[in-house]
């Protein structure tokens, strides 16, 4: 008896030894393994972005805003009452019952229901599930991006996943300083799956608030304008450009093609494409002002020098000709540029040389991004000088061979009026904090370079003003106001396919008042298909409509510069 009772008590003590020994070993050496995993099981770490910094127009006008809003997320191992819970998400969010299946039977821990819901449909949706009695669903306080002003400026300003990432646009170019900081969050859960604390770990920073230069004003007289010209004209597409010369601030990138920035879900990759930046082509007559201004710089010319304006100039067995074959006989360089004279000009270049030629446009920037900063921006075309043959020099002198973007055309058209000074074209005025303080800018405006003489871009601009009393530019005039232009019909190049019969850009170029020039505004229809298909009779009478808009809301009068509110 005694034997069996020793037995037996040593039985109970091994027992005990093992069982502590075990605690031991949970409690003690997989400790910290068992806590992380029951952690990995109760917390979770989550990133929340902080409200977006605001984007405004250059007078405040509000373009893009952060608003309330509520991202919906699935604990599916905690939930509960599952068909239940995916009738009530059917109604409340419009799911269909496929993509429910998939979120709510997926073997997860967290699972992403609705992002940046209406904080009014998130409420609606947390008194459904609590009445349900339904548990698992994470609520989580975030921002909505909204865009006030719908399809104005939607191909610059660009928008925001639901990740709060900038990806189109301004709004991908400066998502680093309007986004700032995300906060994160440990969300911790009880037994049942129910959030029992919530803890910051690291708190976020509001993005920095972005004025642009753009004067949404004159963004909706010139996008109103390119959008009827371009049905008016039968167009594949148009872009209208306003600029202030003197400073080469953006007053409006318009085209035709616009998308709801609220709704970009269903808008196209043809939508959201900036032509300004990303639709290059050959600028045709447009292009000569800057062969005229090398011809003056280099002293190759007169001013009082005529040349031969005969049709057509032969070059390597190819001829040249000017519109419809005309014949000028003996011409001035004011004719050339008013009656935009092919033949004279390529006469002026020959005089001039690819050298020479090559070099002005290279220190103009063609063939080179502007430095705008905004995304897909691509440089054009300019072949280095050195290649060019004879028959190169005579084409790249009336715009062809060479390929433009907008942006480019219409930032180095502003060198003109602006006395020989080349300014990088802007688009952000400033950034600032919560608190309203101004902040440097992340790629400071590098510094005007004078690239022409005042006296030689003033015979120039002469000679474009007579372009619009007399000459191809008739149907930009108003009655009182100098206007300097230039128009242009280059040919569509394809690739592969050369020249393509038939296709033509119309473009129309200028700015008032010309002698003390405070607007520029750039027209370019991509093949107008009606019977006159020309710059001076497409592009231009919608250079006017934007400018008559322009003067009308400056109150600008005849002869006088701009009285009231200015562009800067």
């Amino acid at each position: 008896m005694k034997r069996r009772l020793l037995l037996a008590s040593g039985l109970i003590v091994l027992l005990l030894l093992t069982v502590s020994a075990k605690l031991f070993d949970l409690q003690v050496i997989e400790h910290p393994r068992w806590l992380a995993r029951a952690q990995s099981f109760q917390q979770r770490k989550l990133s929340v972005p902080e409200r977006r910094g605001r984007i405004y127009d250059r007078h405040g006008l509000l373009l893009a805003v952060d608003v309330p809003a509520v991202s919906i997320a699935l604990d599916n191992y905690q939930m509960t009452k599952p068909e239940l819970l995916k009738g009530i998400l059917q109604r409340q969010l419009g799911l269909s019952p496929e993509r429910l299946d998939r979120l709510i039977y997926r073997p997860s821990y967290f699972t992403w229901i609705d992002r940046q819901l209406d904080w009014s449909k998130a409420q609606a949706l947390r008194q459904a599930v609590r009445q349900a009695g339904i548990q698992g669903l994470i609520f989580l306080d975030g921002w909505k991006r909204v865009y006030p002003q719908g399809r104005l400026a939607s191909n610059v300003i660009g928008f925001v996943g639901v990740d709060g990432h900038g990806l189109e646009g301004v709004e991908r170019s400066f998502d680093a300083e309007l986004r700032g900081s995300e906060r994160q969050l440990l969300i911790t859960a009880g037994a049942r799956g129910l959030e029992v604390a919530r803890q910051v770990l690291r708190p976020g920073r509001p993005g920095l608030d972005l004025y642009l230069t753009l004067d949404a004003r004159i963004q909706q007289i010139a996008q109103r304008a390119i959008g009827q010209g371009v049905r008016q004209y039968r167009a594949r597409a148009g872009m209208a450009l306003v600029l202030d010369p003197r400073s080469g601030e953006l007053l409006a990138m318009a085209q035709d093609k616009t998308y709801d920035l609220n709704d970009y879900r269903h808008s196209s990759a043809l939508e959201r494409k900036d032509l300004a930046l990303t639709a290059p082509f050959e600028p045709g007559s447009a292009f000569k002002p800057f062969t005229m201004l090398a011809a003056l710089s280099a002293g190759a010319v007169r001013l009082n020098e005529k040349f031969n304006g005969n049709d057509p100039v032969t070059i390597g067995g190819h001829p040249f000709h000017n519109a419809e074959h005309l014949s000028y006989g003996s011409v001035t360089l004011s004719d050339i540029i008013t009656h935009s004279i092919n033949t004279g000009m390529i006469r002026v270049a020959q005089r001039l040389g690819a050298k020479r030629l090559g070099d002005f446009l290279q220190r103009l920037g063609f063939g080179r991004l502007t430095g705008i900063g905004l995304p897909g921006e691509v440089p054009g075309i300019l072949r280095p000088p050195a290649t060019w043959s004879a028959l190169g020099v005579g084409a790249t002198a009336i715009g062809q061979s060479v390929s433009v973007t907008g942006l480019q055309l219409a930032s180095r058209l502003a060198m003109l009026a602006d006395g020989g000074l080349l300014r990088a074209p802007r688009l952000v005025l400033t950034l600032k904090d919560a608190s309203g303080q101004e902040l440097p800018l992340p790629h400071p405006t590098k510094p005007p370079v004078q690239i022409a003489s005042p006296a030689q871009v003033q015979a120039l601009v002469a000679m474009m003003e007579r372009v619009v009393r007399e000459g191809t530019g008739v149907l930009a005039k108003i009655p009182g106001f100098a206007i300097a232009a230039k128009s242009g019909t280059g040919q569509v190049a394809l690739p592969g396919r050369g020249y393509v019969k038939g296709r033509y850009t119309a473009v129309f170029e200028g700015f008032f008042p010309a002698d003390r020039p405070q607007y520029l505004i750039l027209v370019v229809l991509n093949d107008p298909r009606v019977r006159y298909y020309y710059g001076g009779d497409t592009a231009a009478p919608i250079f006017k409509k934007i400018a008559q808009g322009i003067i009308a809301l400056e109150h600008l009068q005849p002869g006088q510069g701009p009285g009231g509110a200015t562009p800067r």
